[in-house]
């Protein structure tokens, strides 16, 4: 959790702050020896994160003693501690910050974040994320604001909510729920990269450069593939499955056939 009021830091901000590449702050594990720095993130996250203030504070007090050939005597800014609305919460802290009655399972949250049905709100903020070309953030960790999810649940359909939220049974919109701004920059960049790197992209690496979910990637990087192979079918009707592994970088046959099926094309060519 980020506190309300902290400015929050991840491992490229440190070595920055402290002038030393990511990975020579990542393999000394300086956090380590600075008494009193706080690590906000969760215990089993994916990303360390830190209050920049406190990392100003140390580094400034590390140089000081280095100066006076002293040990440090960190002083550092205190994280504010309680519950405040404004707190920023991982995907997973906010599915906790939920009453206990009103929680879904992990699976169904993420189903939540990802899926095509019930949709989490925009994230409120993001840590680490670079921008694209395109001007959207690509990458890093989304968080959503203590008061977006408890707000955002108040209008959740199910069990402890209003009456006549939600479609109602019988109801004539049938059509497709509106795909985020969000989702379609995902499935853009999940289509770059693979067309990039020549199909030569795995789940893994999508999910690091998305900053999403490992099965989410998965399901992004198979999009990807179809969109490629139909618009290899409208300029070659005859495209085989050969070709299908050509284009994606699939190695199982059986991979690439559905693919080609999938996407309309004729299995039966060699």
């Amino acid at each position: 959790m980020i506190p309300n009021g902290v400015t929050p830091a991840d491992d490229e901000m440190a070595a920055k702050i402290w002038g030393v590449t990511v990975g020579s702050w990542r393999d000394s594990k300086r956090w380590e020896d600075i008494r009193g720095l706080k690590l906000l993130n969760r215990a089993g996250s994916r990303r360390r994160v830190y209050s920049k203030d406190q990392l100003l504070a140390a580094h400034t007090e590390q140089e000081r003693a280095k100066a006076v050939n002293e040990m440090p005597k960190y002083d550092l800014p205190p994280v504010p501690a309680g519950e405040h609305p404004d707190d920023l919460l991982d995907l997973e802290e906010s599915l906790h910050a939920l009453p206990e009655s009103r929680r879904v399972t992990m699976s169904t949250w993420k189903g939540y974040r990802y899926g095509d049905k019930t949709r989490l709100p925009d994230p409120d903020f993001n840590l680490g994320g670079k921008k694209g070309e395109d001007g959207q953030t690509v990458g890093g960790e989304d968080f959503w604001y203590r008061r977006t999810i408890l707000d955002w649940d108040k209008e959740r359909p199910g069990r402890g909510s209003e009456k006549g939220r939600g479609r109602k049974l019988g109801s004539k919109d049938k059509g497709p729920r509106r795909v985020s701004a969000q989702a379609l920059e995902r499935k853009a960049r999940a289509r770059q990269l693979l067309d990039e790197n020549l199909g030569q992209i795995t789940a893994a690496t999508l999910a690091d450069d998305l900053g999403v979910h490992p099965v989410h990637a998965e399901r992004l990087l198979r999009e990807a593939r179809l969109d490629q192979v139909r618009d290899c079918l409208k300029e070659r009707p005859d495209l085989t499955i050969a070709d299908v592994q050509a284009v994606t970088g699939l190695s199982v046959v059986s991979h690439a056939r559905k693919l080609l099926a999938d996407a309309g094309g004729n299995v039966t060519r060699d």
